[in-house]
């Protein structure tokens, strides 16, 4: 990479809040999206990969955990700390029918690590909903099923004497366009701007502090808050992936579109033959592929079809989600 001087120290802090310590990263720079090559990005992604978990590691010694949901970056950060010389412990939270527990137990398998399933029931789900909400002092969709797995890891961390860095791949998605799809063809000019647009507003509203619960970490996790390490959400990373151009985080395989290409290079390069193809997994936002979604969307049929005189022309188990949501709100009218 060109201008390396221009790139913040590295770091071992667990996150950083970097619209707010670098101002405006929505102001567009098409610019700097210059990388195009998919193979050199790769390169460049697994170099800084392996300098910010070596920094995290250093600092915090310990036996390290990582968050493995399944997709490909924990998946990754996952691999490298082992290629590192780390021994984490992987904690995965499930639910029933939740759909990446197959590819967190794969990897966590060949890369020789002790795996925590912690398996969810519907009555956890319900009181682990309770206590995110106290602690967040919000029912906010989206708050509160990103607290609940983070939560309920909890569980493993007071299994560990001398816990490490609690690692996980959180803020990949922001800066890398994962779970995005361009309009435009990739090696188009349009297509820079409109990747460059969709990251930075991502990112300016995500990467700060002063959101709708500035301490959400904290007040989940209390003592373990300072050791949850955000990986990928540092000036530094921010700094190299606004370099990247579309044609590196995007292309295709086997026919098919795949978003952040170039860091599923780099952690196809990283896992151990027979888990390859985990790099190239397709995943679900941690609230929808861990089941916690399905789990209280049906908790939530179950509380209306309990209304009085629900069962009277259709029911709440089986109609569609608009009449349910629309019971519920005439319930809350008639209880105000």
């Amino acid at each position: 990479m060109t201008d390396a001087n221009r790139l913040a120290p590295q770091t071992s802090e667990p996150l950083e809040f970097v619209t707010d310590l670098l101002g405006d990263i929505g102001r567009p720079r098409l610019d700097l999206r210059t990388l195009t090559d998919p193979r050199e990005a790769a390169h460049l992604i697994a170099k800084e990969t392996r300098s910010r978990i070596t920094a995290v590691l250093d600092k915090f010694g310990g036996t390290p955990i990582v968050l493995l949901s399944g997709g490909v970056d924990s998946i990754y950060v996952t691999a490298v700390a082992v290629a590192l010389g780390a021994k984490p412990t992987a904690v995965t939270i499930l639910t029933e029918g939740q759909s990446d527990e197959r590819n967190a137990a794969a990897a966590a398998a060949a890369l020789g690590l002790r795996h925590d399933l912690i398996r969810l029931t519907p009555q956890e789900i319900s009181q682990l909903a309770r206590d995110t909400m106290r602690r967040l002092g919000t029912s906010e969709l989206w708050e509160v099923t990103a607290g609940i797995p983070i939560l309920a890891a909890r569980r493993s961390f007071d299994k560990i004497a001398q816990l490490g860095p609690i690692l996980n791949g959180s803020g990949a998605d922001a800066i890398l366009g994962g779970g995005k799809r361009l309009t435009h063809p990739v090696a188009s000019l349009d297509a820079r701007d409109e990747l460059d647009r969709i990251i930075r507003t991502e990112s300016a509203a995500n990467f700060r502090y002063d959101r709708l619960v500035p301490h959400f970490y904290p007040a989940l996790l209390d003592e373990y808050a300072d050791r949850l390490v955000h990986v990928f959400q540092t000036v530094r990373w921010w700094q190299i992936a606004e370099r990247l151009a579309p044609p590196a985080l995007f292309g295709s395989r086997d026919g098919m579109t795949v978003d952040k290409l170039a860091l599923r290079l780099a952690c196809e390069e990283e896992l151990p033959p027979g888990v390859k193809h985990l790099a190239w997994a397709v995943k679900s936002p941690i609230q929808r592929s861990s089941g916690l979604m399905s789990v209280l969307a049906t908790a939530a049929r179950s509380y209306a079809a309990n209304l009085p005189g629900a069962r009277t022309y259709s029911d709440p188990m089986t109609e569609d989600a608009e009449a349910v949501a629309t019971r519920l709100y005439l319930s809350i009218l008639e209880n105000s």
